[in-house]
């Protein structure tokens, strides 16, 4: 069974200093404006310090119809977190982006998929902390993160928490979550529908991309993760909202808060873990991070 594809976006902030310009508000708008022009709504995941530091973008998000979800407060890879800086952090987030958007916030994303075999305990305190998804894994190997042998269709943490994995395709053992990112920048249309065809995309397929996949302006600087790659980050800028279009044209789908039922219908998969409530409870204050740091934890 293959659904509609919603779409989803990270709202951050990807300058790598604060000499370079702001642009991540003005690409939004204009990502906003696309999406009202084709009455689509989707699931915006929203960095806290962003959130902070541009609270009317976000109020304009949430006025569109969007779901506002959390995409951790200052986009730290799960991996690099303790439990309690975690909880305090998501807490911090949630609280935020609850009173901006005058809703609650049930969705969590973890920066470039580290929700990973040694942080599950994440998918605890997220449930202690009221969420009811994630949308955090990458069920293929992946030189930056990825959980290989976890499903590729939505399921169940045994905390209850629903996960949305990314949706794959791929031949033999090389599989690449194309609809989103720089691979659907860089993918030619013809492959992009194939896979949407074939790959493994299950009942609740989505979409990532950031504001800087549509920023034809955007200054080059050698992103640290990316390495070599770096300047991939740049290509097909031009065509990513063209190939948007082509992508949501037949339908859009509702924001994931609303596709929960295909989790649920999903399973249960992972070891339990353990987490102390007091972990979960009483977390240790959080603390922003600069551009530039942000930059290097992506």
């Amino acid at each position: 069974m293959r659904g509609p594809v919603t779409f989803t976006l990270d709202l951050e902030d990807h300058r790598p200093d604060d000499s370079f310009p702001l642009r991540y508000p003005t690409v939004m708008r204009e990502v906003l404006a696309f999406l009202a022009e084709r009455n689509i709504v989707g699931t915006v995941f929203v960095v806290g310090v962003v959130a902070e530091a541009q609270p009317d973008l976000v109020r304009e998000v949430a006025a569109a119809g969007h779901e506002l979800a959390l995409h951790s407060w200052a986009h730290t890879h799960l991996t690099d977190q303790t439990p309690e800086v975690f909880a305090a952090e998501t807490r911090r987030g949630k609280a935020l982006l609850e009173d901006l958007a005058g809703a609650p916030v049930v969705g969590f994303r973890a920066p470039t998929f580290s929700l990973v075999p040694e942080s599950l305990w994440a998918t605890e305190v997220l449930a202690a902390e009221g969420f009811t998804y994630s949308s955090s894994v990458l069920s293929a190997p992946n030189p930056l993160f990825g959980y290989p042998g976890a499903p590729t269709e939505p399921f169940l943490w045994p905390s209850g928490l629903a996960e949305f994995p990314a949706p794959l395709a791929g031949i033999g053992p090389v599989h690449m979550p194309f609809l989103g990112g720089t691979y659907f920048r860089l993918l030619p249309w013809p492959v992009i529908a194939a896979a949407r065809r074939f790959g493994d995309v299950g009942p609740a397929p989505w979409t990532y991309v950031h504001p800087y996949d549509f920023d034809t302006e955007e200054r080059y600087w050698p992103v640290p993760d990316a390495g070599r790659l770096a300047p991939l980050l740049w290509v097909g800028r031009r065509r990513a909202l063209a190939k948007m279009d082509r992508l949501l044209a037949s339908g859009a789908g509702l924001p994931l808060r609303d596709r929960i039922a295909d989790a649920v219908a999903g399973g249960v998969f992972g070891p339990a873990t353990s987490v102390a409530p007091a972990t979960v409870g009483a977390g240790a204050a959080a603390t922003a991070t600069s551009p530039r740091d942000r930059a290097e934890q992506r």
